[in-house]
């Protein structure tokens, strides 16, 4: 059995949002990306420029420094030139901005610098804090209730990430400015926390239609402040539930556009309790002549929920349980049995076909298939961490029999 390595946008990778709501913070013309920074005493403002080329396609990012006592952040305002896919801004775990990337490229990072394979494949991203995907001015965070706030840690090193598409023959000069609303610590009486739910299990036909759906369970009671989705250009349509303990879906959002996206500003914050899930699908028409899947760029899609809530639980921003392990159930829209996906899976030849056999399954089988791509995915629960460092056949190996139990449990789910 094949171990796979699949994209973890922290689980997090990627961007949002437009609102009936405004942020309760001075801001420009809808028009205008020229965004003043708030004034003194009353947050910070980030900003990147640079110049895209002709046809060019780039992300960029920029590391900074939050100041000495940290930040409680009440509402974020973005605005960026047009051309750009989205804005975010991510928190780390640096404690000083660091001279080389995770992959291993020196690089004065508090200057804006390429970073072509997505922020989290450059630094080690821990969450986000702000961001867009609308030039409009429509943001994640958008303004949390009274007493409520993000939390940036003192002297936090934060990411801030632009991805260009440049279609024009002339230079593009892009401006992206970040705006961070803050309250006095006094003032916190609940910490928020950022859903940025990813499904990294996507692969759409040659001139056909797919979808990819996932579900994350919640264990302790939270509030969502508004939510929103995230689709690349194949994306049509997107729709979001809430799941009662007793498996009713009641929708919560939904949306068929990928740029210019609206979010969902719940008129009172949204109550999901214990035992509950939120679970969220894309769908997808692809009307090229190659297959498209997951992945970072434009040729690429992308299928997420993303939204703030509160009081903040350890692990729900990116759906992980104990120890960062992932917690989501993907669920299929094919009908393959788990034991027929398992088999795809082992006899996949590249990541874009691991998601197509995720997607084919059925859905009646998705608690097994998910056991055992989580076993897959964390090398036997842990188990097999020093066999798969050392690479070869050992790894395979190692993990067939760690996760035996999980593979037991698929050959025998049907999909009734």
């Amino acid at each position: 059995m094949r171990s796979i390595a699949l994209l973890a946008l922290l689980g997090v990778h990627a961007l949002a949002g437009c609102s009936s709501g405004g942020t309760g913070a001075p801001g420009p013309d809808s028009a205008d990306h020229e965004l003043a920074p708030p004034p003194p005493g009353a947050g910070v403002q980030y900003r990147m420029a640079s110049t895209v080329g002709p046809g060019q396609e780039i992300e960029r990012c920029m590391l900074v420094v939050a100041p000495p006592e940290g930040l409680y952040v009440r509402a974020d305002e973005v605005r960026f030139s047009p051309g750009s896919h989205h804005v975010v801004l991510y928190k780390t775990d640096y404690r000083e901005i660091p001279t080389e990337t995770s992959e291993g490229i020196p690089v004065d990072a508090t200057e804006v610098h390429d970073c072509n394979n997505g922020a989290t494949a450059a630094w080690d991203i821990t969450g986000v804090v702000a961001g867009s995907q609308s030039y409009e001015g429509d943001s994640f965070l958008g303004e949390l209730p009274d007493g409520v706030a993000l939390r940036v840690e003192p002297g936090a090193v934060l990411v801030m990430n632009t991805h260009y598409l440049n279609t024009t023959p002339d230079p593009l000069e892009t401006d992206a400015r970040v705006n961070l609303y803050t309250i006095p610590p006094e003032q916190v009486e609940q910490e928020a926390g950022m859903l940025f739910h990813y499904n990294p299990f996507i692969r759409v036909p040659a001139n056909g239609a797919a979808s990819a759906r996932m579900r994350c369970r919640v264990d302790e009671d939270i509030s969502l402040v508004r939510v929103q989705s995230h689709m690349h250009r194949r994306g049509v349509g997107f729709a979001a539930h809430r799941v009662r303990e007793d498996g009713a879906m009641e929708e919560i959002y939904a949306n068929e556009a990928w740029e210019q996206v609206p979010a969902k500003v719940f008129a009172a914050p949204l109550e999901v309790k214990a035992g509950e899930a939120l679970d969220f699908r894309c769908d997808y028409v692809n009307p090229e002549s190659r297959e498209v899947a997951q992945g970072l760029t434009t040729r690429d899609e992308m299928c997420m929920l993303i939204g703030p809530y509160f009081p903040r639980r350890p692990g729900l921003d990116n759906c992980n349980g104990a120890g960062g392990v992932p917690a989501e159930t993907w669920i299929g829209t094919g009908a393959a049995t788990c034991a027929e996906t398992l088999a795809c899976v082992s006899a996949a030849e590249s990541d874009a076909d691991v998601f197509g056999c995720v997607v084919d399954s059925c859905a009646g089988a998705a608690e097994e298939v998910s056991g055992f791509l989580r076993c897959q995915m964390t090398g036997g629960h842990g188990a097999c961490d020093e066999a798969c460092a050392e690479g070869g056949d050992g790894c395979a190996a190692c993990v067939a029999e760690a996760c035996g139990e999980e593979v037991a449990a698929c050959e025998a789910a049907r999909c009734e």
